[in-house]
């Protein structure tokens, strides 16, 4: 139920975003790329499991006056990698980990001459989906195994961040912003074991005023 409702509010909020465009002050669009640091968290876990990863995609940025407005970005390629190495008795183990996504972020936005602060839900559905464990000893050849378990197909988190606008032309404006995405929801389907991704995301993205 809970899933149901997060899932309806982000929809909601997106198409209010695309519909509130005909009565914006000013509606600028572009590409933003965006480069990500994903921290992995599961019950009982031992050892540190982190790892970075990109995203491709674009961001629709809707003011209603000077400091009110809405910004969505939708990232069409949001990879999130994360690995572990632990080494015992002269052997090493490394657990590595890739999930994609596509990702839809509609976020409410307070800006202060140039400087914005945004805040609002985050919707990912699964792309793909995969994972390898390598052992490895001395003198010997790496033994690389397939890790296939069983991933949640959507994901919801909190995004909140800050950013800032700089202004290229009338028309252009390059934007950067500064983004942390709190779980919600688990990333894998493990009974009884709580498990979900932190991400901290750095991006940019080229903002053309229509």
């Amino acid at each position: 139920m809970k899933k149901s409702l997060f899932t309806l509010s982000t929809c909601l909020l997106f198409l209010f975003a695309i519909s509130s465009t005909s009565f914006a002050q000013g509606v600028s669009i572009g590409p933003r790329l965006s480069g990500n640091m994903n921290i992995y968290n599961q019950k009982g876990l031992t050892g540190t499991w982190n790892g970075i990863g990109i995203g491709i995609g674009g961001t629709v940025d809707v003011s209603f006056s000077r400091t009110i407005g809405l910004l969505v970005n939708l990232t069409v390629f949001d990879m999130k990698n994360f690995s572990n190495s632990q080494t015992n008795n002269n052997v090493t183990t490394e657990n590595s980990l890739s999930l994609s996504y596509v990702s839809l972020d509609p976020m409410f936005k307070a800006e202060f001459s140039g400087f914005y602060m945004v805040g609002g839900p985050s919707l990912g559905i699964k792309l793909n989906s995969s994972g390898e464990v390598t052992q490895s000893a001395a003198g010997q050849n790496p033994a690389v195994q397939a890790l296939n378990l069983d991933t949640k197909s959507i994901r919801f988190d909190i995004a909140v961040g800050t950013g800032y606008n700089f202004k290229l032309s009338p028309d252009m404006s390059l934007g950067s912003d500064f983004m942390a995405y709190i779980p919600i929801t688990d990333t894998y389907n493990f009974p009884g074991l709580s498990n979900s991704i932190f991400s901290l995301k750095l991006g940019a993205c080229l903002k053309f005023k229509l």
